[in-house]
């Protein structure tokens, strides 16, 4: 793909609202922005202005109802849309709703493994109708959203680029000595709402902090437990209070400052524990040792990526948690190799094929090749090799 030092220069808008959202789309705005012939404006909600704030984006802050974004739409004479998808915001739906429209092709990054149809509750038009190119991580996540109704010509396995970044780092952190008189565990939590879990917060902190002291007994070892919870989590103002009446012995428990970059912290600890969590996959991007805790059901394409990336996962018991810890502390790094290689070129590349393939304002969205979900699902002899082979292929 290479760049043009003169000709026709198309609009790219990119949006996204939430952290995870904005992470996953960064890269491929930045490989973008490389090209002479684009120009790529970005909106940031919510979390993601803290995300993008390095792209200067637009004024996110004032609310985009349907008759700003058209004229934002309209002035701007948008040749794409790229947008990443929120749970509870209707930002990024509300330009796909409007784009679509206009005829203007849209791209999809998803960026964790769970409630894809939940991620169009806000389209004007049907999931199972929708016009959107959606990005996925795998093979498994492909197929988990062909089967809730999404249209498999739509979808195309690239791979997740936030996490092609994590795993391109030089900068790789083994856990510490087992000499370190201290083991620095850090426990990321998410909404339990979300896991369809509702009991009190401190009912799994108060079985993770009993885990810890296993650990502490087992290995003469202190312990430091740093809790770092979801930005969408609502903080109990007497949680740490909470928290004091059942630490065991040789553990100290704190909170994180959760407004700071979460990688600072995942550098600074031993052990890693989360839900089901980015985190996780971060963690192991680093060479950190991470487990996850099982709370409910995991969607099956979810496992797999933890398989794949050597987070295994363990149900809330403290008795199987200590012996993880234990087990993963006596272990060397294992660093795994990047499954997500390419897939910023791959997103990038699908981009400047839409804008184009002959696209002009107001006409049908441009039909692209088939799509690699498509191919790769077409025969089910392929493995993970063959989807790799596949980006290097349109990429090379």
């Amino acid at each position: 793909m290479s760049s043009r030092l003169a000709g026709p220069i198309w609009t790219i808008v990119a949006v996204a609202h939430d952290t995870g959202g904005a992470q996953a789309i960064a890269p491929v705005i930045s490989k973008l922005r490389r090209r002479t012939d684009l120009r790529v404006i970005v909106i940031a909600g919510g979390f993601a202005q803290k995300v993008f704030a390095r792209f200067r984006p637009e004024n996110s802050l004032a609310e985009w109802p349907e008759s700003k974004i058209d004229d934002f739409l309209d002035r701007t004479r948008a040749d794409l849309l790229l947008s990443a998808t929120s749970w509870k915001s209707a930002l990024e739906q509300g330009f796909r709703n409007r784009a679509r429209l206009r005829g203007i092709p849209s791209v999809v990054v998803i960026d964790f493994w769970s409630a894809y149809r939940q991620r169009w509750q806000h389209a004007t038009y049907r999931f199972e109708d929708a016009p959107d190119q959606v990005c996925v991580m795998d093979r498994q996540t492909a197929q988990a959203i062909n089967q809730e109704g999404y249209p498999m010509t739509q979808i195309h396995v690239t791979g997740h680029p936030h996490l092609e970044r994590c795993y391109q780092r030089e900068d790789r952190h083994p856990p510490a000595s087992v000499a370190k008189r201290e083991i620095a565990v850090l426990l990321l939590t998410i909404p339990l709402a979300s896991l369809g879990v509702k009991e009190d917060p401190a009912v799994q902190i108060q079985t993770i902090c009993k885990a810890a002291g296993q650990l502490h007994a087992k290995m003469g070892q202190p312990v430091s437990l740093t809790i770092r919870q979801h930005p969408h989590e609502n903080p109990q103002p007497d949680l740490m209070a909470r928290i004091r009446e059942f630490m065991p012995p040789g553990v100290t428990v704190r909170l994180d400052d959760r407004t700071k970059p979460i990688l600072g912290r995942l550098k600074k600890n031993d052990l890693v524990l989360g839900y089901s969590t980015m985190g996780l996959f971060e963690a192991r991007s680093l060479g950190k040792q991470a487990i996850a805790i099982k709370l409910g059901d995991h969607p099956r394409e979810l496992v797999q990526a933890m398989t794949a990336a050597g987070i295994p996962l363990v149900p809330l018991d403290s008795d199987h948690i200590a012996d993880w810890l234990c087990h993963t502390r006596r272990e060397e790094p294992n660093h795994t190799a990047n499954p997500h290689r390419g897939a910023t070129a791959e997103i990038a590349g699908l981009c400047c094929d839409l804008v184009r393939k002959g696209y002009k304002r107001g006409s049908p969205q441009p039909k692209i090749q088939k799509s690699h979900a498509e191919t790769l699902l077409g025969n089910v002899s392929h493995r993970d090799a063959g989807v790799a082979k596949t980006r290097e292929e349109r990429t090379g």
